[in-house]
């Protein structure tokens, strides 16, 4: 079997203006596989096709020989490459090349990318069911409105959840209004669910964070995700340092477990969140929580609404032991290209975890339907 082209489906949905990158691998054995891209489709699409881009590195290859060939497209676009949009795209071709390899074989993914962790204790089997927690985006502009949506999380049947700063709300007004936010989540989740806070890079003070951080700990935050911007590793160090509430980040560009080394041991912080649609695939995912198993961090991957990220997710939380949680998607105004893009969708059962598909691949098909309705030209 070998690669015959690299598709860019680009999707635009002008109601919700949202958007989505996918890209679709070819094989002259009418076998495809999808993998997704949290970049603009034009970007994308120029790496890949461009004379020398990663469709020229793949043509003629084999799709099963994946480390072999992310290997490749790494060092052959070293020179634009390396981090960024191209590791994006690379590790979209990456899932797609895990997702015609689990086809071909008959198996899915989790089973072909399963290895026990050098450091864990006995042979670890890969789990049944994983758990997500949930992104409720945009939270809302008041206090109703979250609880609202954070309401609407638990009855689709959600046991984690987390909340974003917000305009007029969380991380944009003062202490007070942080206190009054997280009180009303925490009030409207109870006791035995978990709340995860996003503040969005918000903070450019370490006192300010500190005192945030003090002023809510009360109501058990399981992590608070990117406090400050992505590149002060010292000020991430400094907190983590002093506070006992886990501070989580990783989803703001980083890629690639050469980047995660340095948040790791410059920034010393509990949680690391490689993106599926960002950090360079599920390989690279399995390094980086390995890397973070091996200092006892947890290891929680970020998709945010892309939910072929999202299927990837699932089989990579089978199969690492410190990957308690990872990212599922509600978002208003929903969208098809959220909602319905895949077939059959992940389903959050009443126990508040997913299935692990047993389908080969990673289990799920695009819905040529939503395709159909939404596909613009890339360029």
């Amino acid at each position: 079997m070998k690669i015959t082209h690299v598709e860019t489906i680009a999707l635009q949905d002008e109601q919700s203006h949202h958007s989505e990158t996918i890209v679709r691998v070819h094989t002259d054995q009418g076998l495809t596989g999808i993998g997704q891209a949290e970049a603009p489709a034009l970007v994308i699409d120029a790496i890949i096709r461009h004379r020398g881009g990663l469709q020229t590195i793949l043509e003629g290859e084999d799709p099963s020989h994946v480390h072999r060939l992310w290997q490749k497209m790494y060092d052959t676009t070293g020179l634009y490459g390396r981090r960024g949009v191209t590791i994006a795209a690379i590790g979209a071709i990456e899932t797609a090349l895990w997702d015609i390899t689990g086809k071909a074989l008959g198996k899915p993914v989790h089973e072909l990318i399963w290895r026990s962790f050098t450091t864990s204790k006995g042979t670890l089997e890969p789990k049944r069911a994983v758990t997500p927690y949930v992104t409720v985006y945009p939270s809302g502009g008041d206090i109703a409105t979250i609880r609202e949506r954070v309401e609407d999380a638990i009855r689709r049947g959600y046991r984690a959840v987390k909340i974003e700063e917000g305009e007029g709300m969380f991380g944009n007004v003062d202490l007070a209004t942080d206190v009054k936010v997280v009180e009303a989540v925490r009030d409207v989740l109870g006791p035995d669910r978990d709340l995860l806070i996003d503040v969005q890079n918000k903070y450019y003070e370490y006192a300010q964070a500190l005192a945030t951080i003090r002023a809510i700990e009360e109501y058990r935050p399981f992590f608070i995700e990117a406090p400050f911007p992505a590149d002060n590793l010292e000020a991430y160090a400094r907190l983590a340092d002093t506070v006992d509430t886990r501070i989580a980040v990783g989803d703001w560009g980083f890629s690639t477990r050469h980047e995660f080394r340095d948040i790791i041991e410059r920034g010393h912080v509990d949680v690391v969140q490689p993106s599926s649609v960002r950090a360079g695939g599920m390989s690279e995912i399995l390094y980086i929580a390995e890397m973070a198993y091996q200092r006892g961090l947890l290891c929680i991957p970020h998709a945010w609404c892309h939910v072929i990220g999202l299927a990837a997710e699932i089989h990579l939380a089978a199969v690492a032991p410190n990957m308690p949680y990872f990212e599922a998607p509600i978002i208003y105004p929903d969208t098809p290209l959220v909602s319905d893009l895949l077939t059959p969708m992940p389903q959050v059962a009443p126990d508040g975890t997913m299935e692990v598909p047993a389908r080969p691949g990673l289990g799920v098909e695009l819905n040529e339907d939503v395709i159909k309705d939404f596909r613009i030209d890339p360029r």
